[in-house]
């Protein structure tokens, strides 16, 4: 009995531990999808949140936004079925027009934007009634998108559009008021961002007009859905709303996965394809109708179609799709579990779907969407001039609700700016901050405002030297800087003398506050004698102080030495490229290098020359030259093979790039970003040592070089420049100190055994050091022919756009297999692509070792993706994180052309990987 009690329960423990299993299984399996790029904002709330039935995290808005106030909805309006993120709301009872900043959106993206408003009574007014509704204005950008009716005080309202965020800008959405009587009023914000293949007709107009259309939402249901069910995240990866919707009494639906059709362009999810509904009978139709309020508007109407039941030979599903009783489709029959759509856009609709002759089965229909077309204004304010406004707010930390459009609509422009109507572009001309209270210096962002022509900065606490770029502007006629303490150069002066400028200030130095001033009276305080003593005796203990900090430091180093038994070489040693002994001359070591050791980091291994000769059998093995070191091939104690690259003396810039890459490699941490494995400062010998890539660069592989007999395919190209993307969009947006690379090119595209490419060579990286920093400088002459910013060879300027256009050669190089620079002619490849560009020739760019395998769409989106890098105009390049976005739709029609097709290369590919696509992640 002891024994078959003991059989029973090991069978119990067991089955627990198998259900316990098979659980976690469902759970790993069931998660959501990704909501990277995701933008969530509970409005008025005081602390982040998540959702509970999407998991969607939410962030407040206090970095959105700097006006209005957080409210409360009133207790009596809080049920158990109202989510959280309605519990608050923010109130905007002063302005006429408040906006959300939402710089995290990515430019060149299509965006599903939804705002959410319920009342609540949040005010104590009651202002929402049986007869009377709150009305408001919702706006993108300068554009309306929908007047705001709240109705009823206990519903949540909601407004959705689709909008295309154009290079260089920035968006916002804003609340204005109608009248006097409607405090505007906002409890969610949110933003989804779609595939550019996605709503194919919103794409942008061309650069040389100001107009282009968001797509409003009117409607969107899912038909054939049981009870109140609402489908949106984690279902539908887009988070879009779909609502259930019965249109016939009769309905059919699947436990089957519906899959997207081949030229699917809307990504329908399959729990919504699952359902749907048909006439009562074959003769009977389905149908509804819409009226325009308003004859000038523009529905898109999408209507999804699949096929849910298995139909024997016999049955047959086919139907006319009628629009206002013309025939839009004929003879229409759905795929099988596959999903398709059909489009048009009408100023009035109705539709009907109606049987044909043939059809032994009624018409089926999914769901479908509506939308209205609105055309709308460009933001066609000058980037710069946005910039450099908002640059000057946060210096003087204004008080002002300088947000959205700085010009349009007029009634709602930024207080104190006036503006230009010119035909192409908004420009700041002229700006009125007196008696705002500005403190400190002048600020040189006024000289960007290169349109300007009257800045009044009087009665503010001004102090200081005026720059003398002010007096660069050169459309400035008025300076009015009277009641400040300020310095005007001489620079100023001169433009008065021939009336092309009227300044006014006060000349009277009394008046202002010397080191030592009264600050009340401005009279000058007498120093008295303990005051005197006290500035004669901190002088002399600071020098004593500092004789001591030397001497201290001395004493350090030379222990070092002596305890690593370093001999410093004599000062005629040279450099042997040979041995791979990169020598610097001692004394110029230790003060380039020497004096930063202490910032290397202490995780980082630390060799020993000696131990560099033992790895590299003594430099046996050249892995590759570069401007500033030989790179060799060796192998530590554990087996594990390492690239050296020892640092030469041929460049002056050697100990800065030495410790620049050093420093840049322990900083960051990625999978498509070569590891650094340690570093060497021995006797003035410098090396780095980072993890082995087997099968070299991308550039020997697009030449040729490297005894590679193989031609990359289409796909393995995308793949591999999308890995470097993703490293690149680390380096800007993952690390804690964002860091510009300066040297993009595809001999620094390394690639591992499978392939795998990570982005390599720090040494001309530098990091920005703060939020407020907007570039990096570079004094020194070094780059690659071919790849670097024209416009940086004037200002040697470095950001992350920079970095982008030298991408965006790259991309073109996979695209032709061509270098970036023939010498010979002395033509650049972007010169050479635009051409075939413009004249539509996609096989006059494309290299022809690829033989014609790719898919064409692909390649079109990739090379203007590559023309949009390689924009003359810095703000009309995308970022790298849009970069990304755009190679991973490019990568994923490739695939999707490769699976359908029977005929796929199927040359040997020995290191071909898994299309598998992430985005930017920390290892």
């Amino acid at each position: 009995m002891a024994y078959e009690s003991l059989k029973k329960k090991m069978a119990l423990w067991c089955i627990s531990l198998l259900l316990g299993v098979f659980i976690a299984v469902v759970q790993v399996h069931g998660q959501s999808p990704s909501t990277e790029g995701f933008i969530s904002i509970d409005c008025g709330a005081t602390g982040n949140s998540v959702d509970d039935s999407t998991g969607i995290q939410y962030t407040t808005d206090d970095q959105f936004i700097d006006s209005g106030t957080n409210y409360n909805v009133a207790s009596n309006y809080i049920n158990a079925s109202l989510p959280k993120q309605y519990l608050t709301v923010r109130g905007f009872p002063d302005g006429d027009r408040n906006c959300y900043t939402l710089n995290q959106a990515i430019n060149d993206t299509k965006y599903l934007v939804r705002a959410s408003f319920m009342y609540g009574n949040y005010d104590g007014k009651n202002s929402v009634q049986k007869n009377s509704s709150l009305l408001f204005d919702l706006h993108i950008g300068i554009n309306i998108w929908k007047t705001v009716n709240i109705s009823d005080p206990s519903t949540p309202f909601t407004y959705e559009a689709i909008t295309l965020i154009s290079a260089g800008r920035r968006l916002s959405v804003c609340v204005t008021r109608t009248n006097s009587s409607s405090t505007p009023f906002i409890s969610l914000l949110e933003m989804r961002p779609l595939k550019d293949t996605l709503y194919p007709t919103l794409t942008p107009f061309p650069s040389s007009l100001i107009f282009s259309g968001n797509l409003v939402l009117s409607m969107r249901h899912n038909l054939g859905g049981s009870g109140n069910e609402i489908i949106r995240c984690p279902d539908d990866p887009y988070d879009r709303i779909w609502k259930p919707m019965n249109i016939t009494l009769h309905e059919v639906s699947t436990d089957k996965t519906v899959k997207p059709g081949q030229f699917d362009q809307f990504e329908v999810p399959s729990v919504v394809l699952q359902t749907a509904s048909v006439s009562a009978g074959v003769n009977g139709s389905i149908g509804f109708s819409w009226d325009s309020p308003d004859s000038h508007i523009f529905y898109y109407v999408i209507l999804h179609f699949s096929e849910l039941e298995l139909l024997s030979e016999k049955d047959v599903r086919a139907f006319d799709v009628y629009l206002d009783w013309r025939s839009m489709t004929t003879d229409y029959s759905p795929t099988y579990l596959e999903g398709s759509a059909d489009a048009t856009s009408n100023v009035r609709f109705a539709f009907s779907l109606n049987a044909t002759k043939r059809a032994t089965l009624p018409p089926i229909l999914n769901a479908f969407e509506i939308y209205s077309m609105a055309v709308t204004r460009f933001d066609a304010t000058n980037v710069g001039d946005v910039e450099a406004m908002l640059a000057i707010k946060e210096a003087y930390k204004l008080k002002k609700n300088w947000a959205g459009h700085p010009c349009f609509p007029e009634k709602y422009a930024w207080d104190g700016v006036t503006c230009s109507n010119y035909a192409k572009e908004i420009r700041v001309i002229a700006i009125n901050l007196s008696s705002n209270g500005l403190v400190g210096q002048v600020s040189n962002f006024f000289s960007r405002l290169t349109e300007i022509q009257s800045l009044d900065l009087s009665y503010n606490n001004l102090s200081g030297k005026v720059p003398a770029s002010v007096a660069t502007i050169p459309n400035l006629q008025v300076l009015n800087l009277t009641g400040n303490c300020i310095e005007v150069p001489d620079a100023l002066i001169e433009k008065t003398k021939d009336d092309s400028l009227i300044l006014r200030f006060d000349n009277n130095t009394d008046s202002c506050n010397p080191p030592g001033g009264n600050p009340t009276t401005g009279r000058k305080k007498k120093i008295t004698t303990p005051i005197i003593i006290v500035l004669s005796v901190v002088p002399a203990i600071l020098l004593v102080v500092g004789v001591i900090l030397i001497v201290w430091r001395f004493r350090r180093k030379t222990q070092v030495v002596n305890h690593e038994a370093i001999q410093p070489p004599s000062e005629s040693r040279q450099f042997n490229m040979e041995s791979g002994g990169s020598l610097l001359p001692y004394t110029n070591f230790q003060s380039s290098v020497d004096h930063k050791d202490s910032q290397l980091p202490l995780e980082s291994r630390q060799f020993m020359y000696t131990e560099l000769e033992n790895i590299t059998k003594r430099f046996s093995r050249i892995l590759g030259k570069g401007g500033f070191g030989t790179v060799f091939h060796g192998f530590l104690e554990d087996g594990n093979e390492v690239a050296v690259k020892m640092c030469s003396l041929s460049s002056e810039q050697a100990p800065n790039l030495f410790l620049a890459e050093v420093e840049n490699l322990s900083r960051v941490r990625h999978k498509n970003l070569v590891s650094l494995v340690g570093y060497c400062m021995d006797r003035g010998r410098m090396a780095v040592i980072y993890e082995y890539m087997p099968l070299g660069s991308l550039e020997d592989h697009l030449r040729g070089k490297a005894g590679i007999a193989r031609t990359l395919s289409w796909v393995e190209r995308l793949q591999i420049v999308l890995d470097a993307a993703q490293g690149l969009d680390y380096l800007y947006n993952g690390c804690p100190m964002p860091i510009i690379h300066r040297d993009v090119k595809t001999s620094n595209i390394l690639l591992g055994q499978n392939l795998e490419a990570k982005v390599s060579d720090f040494g001309l990286s530098k990091a920005f050091h703060s939020d407020q920093q907007t570039h990096v400088s570079m004094t020194a002459l070094a780059f690659s022919p071919g790849y670097i910013d024209p416009m940086c060879l004037q200002s040697w300027k470095f950001n992350e756009k920079t970095d982008v256009y030298s991408f965006g050669v790259v991309l073109l190089e996979i695209i032709t297999g061509e270098a970036p620079f023939q010498r010979d002619i002395d033509v650049q490849i972007i010169e050479r692509v635009q051409l075939s560009f413009e004249g539509g020739d996609i096989n006059a760019i494309v290299d022809a070792k690829l033989q014609g395998m790719y898919n064409t769409e692909s390649v079109w989106k990739v090379t203007e993706l590559a023309m949009r890098c390689t924009a003359r105009y810095v703000d009309q390049r995308p970022k790298m994180s849009a970069v990304v976005i755009q190679l991973r739709d490019s990568l994923e029609l490739e695939i999707a052309e490769r699976s359908k097709s029977t005929t796929t290369e199927s040359r040997g590919m020995p290191f071909v990987k898994e299309s598998t696509i992430y985005g930017p992640s920390a290892r």
